[in-house]
């Protein structure tokens, strides 16, 4: 190889650090280049810095080390023939990388110089003892690697934060989360907005007009923000961490910023208002002028998505299947569902014949009106007294309590193992009886959670049962709003799904909460009514066949 003499003058000297602790070490970018250029003065040659900053070496490729890049092209294009470095360590710890490195040093006859004096690569001795060196720094590499990822378990265990920003409704107090009490109250806000019906256009313009900013200072919240804030499981007072290399997920404990209840409230609002799932809601959005009597509950039986309402003032309405109306929000991605269905059904029409039927099985059921009796009249009545709610609220805190010791007695007992105070299977069998006991409570505190959740549900359908039992035979009546009687409905529907059986007939399959359809009463003793009745049940569902296109007569 040919090359020119300006170039054998020149003494090209990378640097590179990876952390700040070789800053510590004394192998600072600064030192490496003093001795880089006192090693070129001393040569007798000019020198060149190529300087890579704060860059991780142990990598397969240099995807991450443009500098480095650069100056192998130069060395491959032989353009460099001294080449110096304050150890082999600096150009790369990883053996695969190293070692194509050093076959481009060697090809190029490139002669590589340290501070304890000149290398020739291409000698048997020199590139073995750099091949041993090599080594030595992997593993030095590795244990350093592995000191920090333990070093860091050991803190996430102990409650100290993984790393990054905190979650919004946080702080960072001695590396661990504490709340943060006005970003708390604004947590606390979007959830009970959320349990209230709102929807997330309007939380978004309730944080924007109230001034409240993300965590990075966005005045506008994104969708994205507020969903992800409304499945944040450290809310309930955890969060986990999965180590990379083990692929162990640890269960991290830090303060609780909200109620079981009202985080369980949300999640279940959250699955039932989802797209494109049979059986969910749909809550009024803040665009959404008109009310409208059956969104949230016709669901499309070719393609499982929810109907939406077209309200026109001077044309015709019409329900359609929301796959069809927003497909182009979902054409390019794995959720796009192609839709069978053929026609619209006109609003006015199909409102009148899903009513009309709804009422007529409700008046006609026993159930139901067995219902109305038992909870007017308090007959056996499944509702918790203030003070059975009391004793379970109670219990609760007791049980989380408890919770919270047997946490601290596990990360206890393994900091002791981390640091060689106790034996490694004496404290995994004591960890795995902790945890075994942990899990009981915490099913216990979920149980207990769940029948007080059930508790507040059952009181809002005793409420419901209030204030529509006793005008069952008024249904009908004119004065009955159009809200009042999409409270009505869904109070005793759970979906009706629309499928089209030709061009111009639909098929609406209702779908109740308890088996109202066909329901009949029987005495026990038909000569004896003393004796008390039966109620027969029924079924949940009802089929009605129409022609939903046609203009409502009358």
């Amino acid at each position: 190889m040919i090359y020119n003499d300006h170039m054998s003058d020149i003494l090209h000297i990378y640097t590179r650090v990876s952390t700040s602790s070789q800053e510590e070490e004394g192998t600072s970018l600064e030192t490496q280049l003093e001795l880089g250029v006192q090693r070129a003065e001393k040569l007798g040659m000019d020198h060149k810095v190529w300087n890579e900053g704060g860059r991780s070496s142990s990598k397969d490729d240099l995807s991450n080390r443009p500098v480095l890049t650069d100056l192998l092209q130069q060395v491959d294009d032989g353009e460099v023939q001294h080449l110096y470095v304050w150890n082999t360590d600096r150009l790369s710890r990883n053996l695969n990388t190293w070692g194509m490195i050093r076959f481009k040093l060697i090809k190029n006859e490139v002669t590589l110089h340290t501070p304890t004096g000149k290398q020739i690569l291409s000698d048997p001795q020199t590139n073995l003892m750099l091949g041993i060196m090599s080594e030595i720094s992997q593993y030095d590499n590795q244990l350093r690697t592995e000191r920090f990822r333990l070093g860091k378990l050991k803190r996430i265990r102990q409650g100290g934060w993984m790393g990054g920003p905190p979650p919004y409704g946080y702080s960072l107090d001695n590396s661990k989360l504490v709340p943060n009490e006005e970003e708390q109250k604004w947590v606390k806000h979007i959830f009970e907005s959320y349990q209230n019906g709102d929807s997330i256009d309007e939380i978004r313009t309730q944080l924007l007009k109230s001034g409240v900013v993300t965590r990075r200072g966005n005045p506008v919240w994104s969708h994205g923000s507020i969903d992800k804030l409304l499945t944040n499981t450290h809310y309930e007072g955890y969060y986990t961490y999965t180590d990379k290399k083990s692929g162990d997920t640890l269960r991290i404990v830090c303060p609780r910023l909200l109620d079981p209840s009202l985080i369980k409230s949300v999640r279940d609002l959250r699955e039932k208002r989802s797209y494109g799932k049979t059986g969910n809601r749909r809550t009024k959005t803040s665009n959404q002028k008109y009310t409208y009597l059956l969104t949230g509950l016709l669901v499309c039986g070719h393609c499982g998505s929810l109907y939406g309402g077209n309200h026109k003032k001077t044309q015709t309405s019409y329900y359609s299947c929301l796959q069809k109306t927003h497909k182009f929000k979902t054409k390019y991605t794995e959720k796009h569902v192609v839709c069978g269905s053929n026609r619209n059904i006109r609003i006015d029409k199909t409102d009148e014949v899903a009513w009309d039927t709804i009422v007529d099985i409700i008046s006609k059921s026993h159930t139901f009106k067995e219902t109305v009796k038992t909870e007017l009249l308090g007959k056996n009545s499944y509702k918790k007294s203030v003070s059975d709610i009391k004793k379970l609220e109670n219990k609760q805190k007791k049980l989380k309590k408890e919770v919270d010791d047997v946490t601290e007695s596990i990360v206890n007992s393994e900091s002791l193992v981390l640091i060689g105070k106790r034996d490694k299977v004496e404290v995994e069998k004591i960890v795995k009886n902790l945890e075994k006991h942990r899990l009981f409570l915490e099913t216990q505190i979920e149980e207990i959670s769940q029948s007080l959740l059930e508790d507040q549900q059952q009181r809002r359908w005793v409420d419901w049962v209030k204030e529509f039992g006793s005008r069952i035979d008024k249904l009908k009546d004119p004065d009955f709003t159009i809200e009042e009687r999409k409270k009505f409905i869904e109070g005793v529907v759970n979906k009706i799904l629309v499928t089209n059986n030709n061009v111009r007939e639909h098929e609406l399959k209702i779908e109740f909460r308890l088996p109202y359809v066909g329901d009949k009463f029987e005495y026990n003793d038909p000569s004896n009514k003393s004796k008390g009745y039966t109620i027969k049940k029924g079924r949940k569902t009802k089929k009605v066949v129409t022609d939903l296109l046609k203009k409502t007569m009358g």
